[in-house]
C-alpha cells in the first residue's frame, strides 16, 4: 500500500512536467509550421503585394487620357486576364455581362435592327423579319442620320442603341439616307427576340421553310421549334437554315435544336474538360421535324454553336451546306460571377463531332462554295477630307470599286484619280442630284456608300439561296 502511495506522488510530480514538455512541443510545431507556411507563401505574397502596390500608383499617380467609362480597377483586372493570350478569356464588368447576355439572347426592348457605325450615323446591317422596323419598311443598307429628329453624327455604338431602343409601346422616328433618298420612318418599340426568325417562302410550286438564326440564346430553341411546328403544318418540304454570321451562343441552345432534327439516341456533341472528363450529349425521344430537301447557309463567320450544329446535322442527317468555310472555334467557354457581379469568361474545354473531329483552327468545308459580293470589300469608313484628278490614296481606290460595283465606266482601281474616274464620279453625281463636279466630298462618299450597301444588301439576289433552291429535287 505505501509502494502504491509512492508511485502515485511520484507520477503527480512529473506529470506537469510532461505537461510543460507537451505544451512546449506545440509551441515549437506551431512556430515551425508558422515560418514553413511563410516560405512556401513567400512568392505568392510578393506577387500580391506587387499588385497592389502598382494599383496604389496608378490610383494616385495615372493621367487618364482615355475617357473610358470603366474604372481603372476594371481596366486593371481587364488588362490582367487578357494577358493571359486567350482571346476568348475576358473580365467583363457588371454593365458588360449584361449586355453580352442581352447579345446573345438576341432579347431587348428596341425595333429590331443591327447596325455598324459610321461617321454620319449607322449603317443597317440587318432588319429582323417581323419587328417594328421590318414592318415600318426600314431596310438593311439604310443609312440612319436622326433619331426623333437629332443627328447622330459623331455618336458611339452604345449612345445610338441607347438613343434608338426604349421603353416599349413608345414611338420613335427615324430619318434615313437610302440610295441616295432621304426618308422618314416611324415605329413603335416593341421587347423582342432576334435570335431566330422565319417564314414559308414560294418556290413555284414547292414551299420553302426558312429559318435565320442569328445567336444561339435561351429562346432560340423554342422559336425553332415553332417555325418547324409551322412547317409542318403547311406541308413545307425543304428546309433551309441561315447560320451566316452567327458566331454562336449557348451550348445548350444548340443541342436544343439538335433535339429536334436529329434521330433519338445519336450522340451529337461529345465535351472535353481540362480535367479530362468528357460529356456526350445524346438526343432524346421527343418528336423529331424530318424534311426532304435539307441546306445549310454558311460563311466565315459562323462560328462555334453554329458549328456544332452543322457538324451533327451534316454528319448525322445528311444536310448539305452551301455558302463559305466556317470560321473553327472548336473550344468552349465558361463564365463565373465574381463576388462584386463581375463575370470571368473562360475558355475550358474542347468539344468534338460526332465522328469525332475537333474543327478547332479548322473549320468546317461546304458542300457546295458560293461566293458574293459584301461590305466587307469596300470598307465603312467615311473620308474626311476631298480628292479629285491626278490625286492618289486608298480612298479613291474604294470609291473606283464602288463605282465599278454600281456599274459606271472607270479605267482603273488602283487610287490614282484619272480622267475617267472624275467622269465616272459625276456620271454618280448626276444620277443622285448631287453637285456635279468631279470632286469627290464626303457627301459623294456618303451617298456612294448608301448607294453599294442598298445594292449589296437589298438588291443583289442571294446567291446560295439561290444555289440551295436549284439543288431542290
Amino acid at each position: 500500500m505505501d509502494q502504491l502511495e509512492e508511485k502515485k506522488r511520484r507520477r503527480l510530480k512529473r506529470e506537469p512536467v510532461y505537461v510543460c514538455l507537451c505544451i512546449l512541443c506545440l509551441i515549437i510545431g506551431g512556430a515551425s509550421g508558422y515560418i514553413y507556411g511563410n516560405k512556401t507563401k513567400t512568392v505568392q505574397q510578393q506577387e500580391y503585394e506587387e499588385i497592389l502596390e502598382i494599383k496604389s500608383i496608378l490610383e494616385s499617380g495615372f493621367v487618364d487620357t482615355t475617357d473610358s467609362e470603366t474604372t481603372l480597377y476594371e481596366r486593371m483586372i481587364a488588362g490582367m486576364v487578357s494577358g493571359i493570350g486567350d482571346r476568348y478569356t475576358s473580365y467583363l464588368t457588371t454593365k458588360a455581362a449584361m449586355e453580352l447576355t442581352s447579345s446573345i439572347n438576341g432579347s431587348f426592348q428596341g425595333i429590331g435592327v443591327s447596325f455598324t457605325v459610321l461617321k454620319e450615323g449607322a449603317l443597317a446591317l440587318e432588319v429582323y423579319q417581323g419587328t417594328p422596323a421590318n414592318l415600318a419598311g426600314v431596310l438593311a443598307g439604310d443609312i440612319i442620320t436622326h433619331v426623333q429628329g437629332t443627328s447622330i453624327a459623331g455618336y458611339s455604338s452604345d449612345k445610338i442603341k441607347t438613343t434608338i431602343q426604349g421603353e416599349k409601346g413608345t414611338d420613335v422616328t427615324l430619318r434615313l439616307l437610302r440610295n441616295g433618298k432621304v426618308l422618314e420612318l416611324t415605329m413603335q418599340r416593341e421587347s423582342l427576340d432576334t435570335s431566330a426568325s422565319y417564314e414559308i417562302r414560294d418556290n413555284g410550286d414547292n414551299k420553302v421553310g426558312y429559318i435565320r438564326m442569328t445567336t444561339f440564346g435561351e429562346g432560340t430553341t423554342s422559336l425553332v421549334e415553332k417555325a418547324l411546328i409551322s412547317f409542318k403544318a403547311a406541308g413545307v418540304e425543304t428546309l433551309v437554315i441561315d447560320l451566316r454570321g452567327n458566331g454562336g451562343g449557348y451550348l445548350t441552345a444548340a443541342t436544343g435544336i439538335l433535339d429536334l432534327l436529329v434521330d433519338k439516341d445519336k450522340r451529337v456533341l461529345s465535351v472535353e474538360y481540362g480535367d479530362n472528363s468528357v460529356h456526350n450529349y445524346e438526343t432524346s425521344n421527343n418528336p423529331k421535324y424530318k424534311f426532304t430537301n435539307n441546306f445549310i447557309l454558311c460563311d466565315n463567320d459562323s462560328a462555334s454553336a453554329s458549328e456544332v450544329t452543322i457538324a451533327a446535322l451534316t454528319e448525322l442527317e445528311g444536310f448539305k451546306t452551301i455558302g463559305e468555310k466556317t470560321f473553327g472555334k472548336g473550344i468552349v467557354q465558361s463564365e463565373k460571377t465574381l463576388s462584386s457581379q463581375a463575370v470571368l469568361k473562360y475558355t475550358s474545354a474542347k468539344w468534338y463531332t460526332p465522328s469525332g473531329k475537333c474543327i478547332q483552327g479548322e473549320g468546317i468545308d461546304v458542300d457546295y462554295e458560293v461566293s458574293q459580293t459584301t461590305l466587307d470589300q469596300f470598307g465603312y469608313s467615311q473620308i474626311t477630307e476631298s480628292y479629285s484628278f491626278d490625286q492618289v490614296n486608298k480612298d479613291i481606290l474604294l470609291m473606283q470599286k464602288m463605282l465599278i460595283e454600281l456599274g459606271y465606266q472607270v479605267d482603273r482601281e488602283d487610287g490614282y484619280f484619272s480622267k475617267q474616274t472624275e467622269n465616272a464620279l459625276k456620271a454618280f453625281e448626276k444620277d443622285y442630284g448631287l453637285s456635279t463636279d468631279g470632286i469627290y466630298s464626303q457627301e459623294d462618299g456618303l451617298y456612294l456608300l448608301s448607294a453599294i450597301t442598298h445594292k449589296i444588301l437589298v438588291k443583289d439576289k442571294d446567291l446560295a439561296y439561290e444555289k440551295a433552291l436549284s439543288l431542290i429535287k
